[in-house]
């Protein structure tokens, strides 16, 4: 059959076979960004944690593309192989959850009584329970690409044109699951429904392809081999061909097109990672920025292979040429956009400015600055794909097995990129350097790949050494970086500046702090700072401030004293976030503690902390102190200990994997792991925060623990919150005992606190108040993910002095939180009262008084303080 009947042949096939490979790419991201969020809720969500999971799903795609491309081109239907893949993937997808709770469960056997020594043992155990749990449906998904290359591949000139579109069609879908998994289902629908959603579509595909396969069997015999005649039809069309599609030059050709497919995958990764790490210092760390950051990097791979497939096998079109371009494209590109870096926050001010705040418009600034950053660069990586087919498949009965070559080759090398990136690179070099380095590769690929090319002498040297003199450029000359511009946070802080000019940026990032640290570690950007004005030393987090000497100091001390109060005779306690290490340090203040473990996801912060030892007491050198680089929840899980004492203290809920540690689920596995009688500890913050948030985060609390107190340290800042199995009550005696310790004393004095009745003032609410204030806001939980989806659309909005009056409002009455034995009623209010007043806390005072005044009606003295109170408070 000729070409021409090959071509009418699948003309009525392409867009059907297209259609379903654009759901399976959509389904297929769906279900990476699912099943990595279930996965890392268990197996931690540290950055080895992350790309453990990463590469078992990258290696399962591999295993099944190089099972595929054995047999594809032996299939008479590959169709009905197509359907019953998906089926499967279909199918697991509906158990899921449960293999995840079974490997729970086994992890948890395993790892329980762990050695710290057998780190790497237990690494690689991780590895393979991840293969485990991940190779079967990641193998499906990896083997659906070379069966349908195969099918849709008639004739052997058209392979780059055909399996490229298929490759650029797949990776469109997987910007469309990607939208609608982080903007749509997810925050709509939560984790099992999109699940459930991806399911029924892979389950439709796979019934539609088992329809197709029996009404079309046996359509499809042999691939034409053409190439003969397509170059005649270049000679016809007075086109030189191109001597590199010839039989021998293919053979010699094809190391080259696989060490260049895989080192491009690998670098691909490498500019990813950077980028998104870059990004996340100018947009955030919620999961909307992620998700925008993942569809700029998917549109432009799938733009790039749209554009390479149109053009791959058209006569006179050289792919050889066009591979070269693609990899030089792709380093320019990406040294073009890494000096446009220094300008970014002064772009995303003056946007922000632009549009006045909105959150909807602002969404589309974030995709705005992560389209600038990535889709130039990702367009020339896209286009790699179809011209490498066109070179590589040289041979009729080989079409699926050499594009599942090439399809592992690109995969292995995005596998090592990744890793090399975020393990090595990132955190060794830096992002700067980690692109540099990228960049660097690509320039040389294009260099050896210009070399193969026939070409006229002149303009191939030519060529070469304008790239040469690119490479030399990349990789000694550094863009400008200011560490503390770059670390401004501008994502969460724009709101606070004076006005949205350059000028007020530059005043408000650099103009008055003194850099003390600065690292690009493996989880995030770590930066400390002090201001020459106040002496305030803050340490912030990809730009989000976490801790200061100042500001923060009332909340971090108490966060490490309350549950003392309650539980002086505690001996095991464990604080999650090192950060400044000042709650840290207020806690080895606790004699009786045993041992104290700290838990810290980001390892650079452990240095960081070391500059705050004037105000933190060198928690780090208390030999009973355990600093571990882990995530909470994997932590809890790994160990049976039993703690009577948990201080959750984490970053902000907004922030996508912190959130996680507001959750039911979370609060329940650490109800699991207290004492009888222990305490856990939760902080929250009230700015920036919705009320119906704040509230989702005391009911979610209240209903886990049967006992509960909640605490406002910084009235319009921080709430704390205290749960516990048994009966949280401190008697006079205690209260007393615990104040007289010399160093909880001198602790407490420097936040205020000089008497039992300072402390007693930050308390507002009982479990039933905390519930009533709840009321019927959301139970924050790992399906709905509540918190996190809500919690970033409010960063700008100033609603800490609404929620303080929420909190006040909903404040139990004062009595009702008495310690029992401290004075007779009206002295304990008379006494709180005071302690109100002195600290021009006007309207506690007066509630304090009033309910005073309602046990003795004719107290004159009450009257006279009312009285006072009023005239101080207008003065106010």
């Amino acid at each position: 059959m000729g070409a021409n009947g090959g071509e009418q042949r699948s003309s009525g096939l392409l867009l059907p076979v297209l259609a379903l490979f654009f759901v399976s790419g959509a389904t297929g991201l769906l279900y990476e960004l699912l099943w990595m969020r279930r996965l890392t809720l268990v197996f931690g969500a540290t950055h080895l944690a992350v790309a453990t999971v990463l590469a078992a799903f990258m290696l399962g795609l591999a295993l099944g593309a190089a099972w595929s491309g054995r047999i594809a081109d032996t299939l008479k239907r590959p169709l009905l192989l197509y359907g019953l893949l998906e089926l499967f993937i279909g199918a697991y997808a509906l158990v899921f959850p449960a293999l995840i709770d079974a490997s729970t469960e086994l992890y948890r056997g395993v790892f329980a009584h762990g050695d710290p020594g057998r780190f790497w043992q237990f690494q690689l155990f991780h590895l393979v329970l991840m293969i485990a749990v991940l190779a079967l449906p990641t193998a499906a998904m990896g083997a659906t690409f070379p069966l349908l290359s195969r099918f849709v591949t008639e004739r052997l000139s058209a392979v780059g044109r055909r399996a490229g579109l298929l490759y650029a069609v797949n990776t469109a879908g997987a910007v469309l699951g990607t939208a609608l998994c982080g903007l749509v289902l997810l925050p709509a629908f939560g984790v099992r429904s999109t699940e459930l959603a991806a399911a029924a579509a892979n389950i439709a595909v796979g019934l539609v392809a088992l329809q197709w396969s029996r009404s079309r069997a046996g359509l499809h015999e042999e691939v034409e081999d053409d190439l003969q005649e397509q170059r005649e039809h270049a000679e016809f069309l007075e086109l030189k061909p191109d001597p590199n599609l010839d039989p021998d030059a293919r053979r010699r050709l094809r190391p080259v097109v696989l060490a260049v497919l895989a080192l491009s995958g690998a670098c691909a990764m490498v500019y990813e990672v950077a980028w998104t790490r870059f990004l996340t210092l100018l947009l955030g760390s919620s999961v909307y920025a992620f998700t925008l950051m993942l569809i700029a990097f998917l549109l432009g791979t799938a733009g790039g292979a749209t554009m390479a497939s149109s053009r791959a096998g058209r006569p006179g079109v050289r792919p050889l040429a066009w591979l070269a371009a693609g990899l030089a494209g792709a380093g320019i590109t990406a040294w073009l956009t890494n000096h446009l870096f220094r300008f970014m926050p002064y772009w995303y001010v003056d946007l922000f400015g632009l549009i006045g705040g909105n959150e909807v418009m602002l969404f589309g600034v974030h995709g705005a600055l992560a389209m600038l950053v990535m889709v130039p660069t990702t367009v020339c990586i896209g286009s790699l794909f179809p011209f490498a087919l066109q070179l590589l498949v040289g041979s009729a009965p080989r079409v699926g097995r050499d594009v599942s070559t090439l399809y592992v080759f690109n995969t292995l090398g995005a596998v090592v990129g990744a890793l090399l990136a975020g393990f090595v690179l990132v955190p060794m070099a830096g992002i700067q350097d980690a692109l540099a380095w990228a960049i660097a590769v690509d320039l040389i690929l294009a260099v050896v790949v210009l070399h193969r090319y026939v070409a006229p002498p002149r303009l191939r040297r030519l060529a070469q050494a304008g790239l040469l003199v690119l490479l030399a450029g990349s990789l000694s000359i550094r863009p400008p970086w200011d560490p503390l511009l770059m670390s401004a946070g501008m994502y969460k802080y724009v709101s606070e500046l004076s006005d949205y000019s350059h000028e007020a940026l530059r005043n408000y990032a650099f103009s008055d702090y003194e850099l003390l640290y600065y690292a690009e570690g493996i989880a995030s950007v770590v930066t400390v700072a002090r201001s020459r004005g106040t002496g305030n030393t803050w340490l912030a987090n990809n730009g989000k401030v976490d801790a200061s000497t100042k500001d923060d100091l009332r909340t971090q001390v108490l966060l490490a004293h309350l549950p003392f109060l309650y539980r002086p005779d505690a001996q095991q306690a464990l604080v999650v976030g090192l950060a400044s290490g000042i709650t840290a340090g207020s806690v080895t203040l606790q004699a009786r503690l045993v041992g104290i473990d700290v838990l810290e996801i980001e390892p650079r912060v452990i240095e960081a902390s070391h500059f705050f030892d004037e105000v933190n007491g060198r928690p780090l050198d208390d030999p009973r102190v355990r600093a571990i680089a882990n995530d909470a929840r994997n932590h809890l899980h790994r160990h049976s200990q039993r703690y009577d004492v948990i201080i959750n203290e984490p970053s902000n809920p907004w922030i996508s994997g912190v959130s996680n540690l507001f959750t039911r689920e979370f609060l329940e596995l650490g109800r699991e792991r207290l004492t009888d009688e222990g305490v856990f500890v939760q902080w929250t913050h009230t700015y920036g925060m919705a009320s119906r948030d704040l509230r989702s985060v005391v009911g979610t609390f209240a209903q886990v623990y049967p006992h509960v107190l909640v605490f406002s340290t910084i009235e319009d800042a921080d709430v704390i919150l205290l749960g516990s199995n048994s009966p949280l009550q401190v008697g006079p005696a205690q209260l007393a005992s615990y104040l007289a310790r010399p160093a909880v004393q001198g602790d407490l004095r420097r936040i205020g606190v000089q008497g039992p009745y300072d402390l007693l003032s930050f308390l507002l609410m009982d479990r039933p108040a905390a519930l009533d204030f709840a009321g019927d806001a959301p139970i924050n939980t790992d399906d709905n993910a509540h918190l996190e989806f809500s919690a970033p659309l409010y960063l700008h909005y100033a609603t800490q002095q609404s929620n303080a009056e929420r909190l006040l409002a909903a404040r139990a009455p004062f009595l009702q939180l008495r310690v029992a034995g401290v004075e007779t009623d009206e002295e304990y209010l008379v006494a709180l009262g005071g302690v109100f007043e002195r600290g021009e806390r006007w309207q506690e005072a007066r509630d304090c008084y009033l309910e005073a005044l309602e046990l003795d009606p004719r107290s004159l003295e009450l009257r006279q303080r009312l009285a006072r109170l009023v005239e101080k408070s207008a003065g106010e």
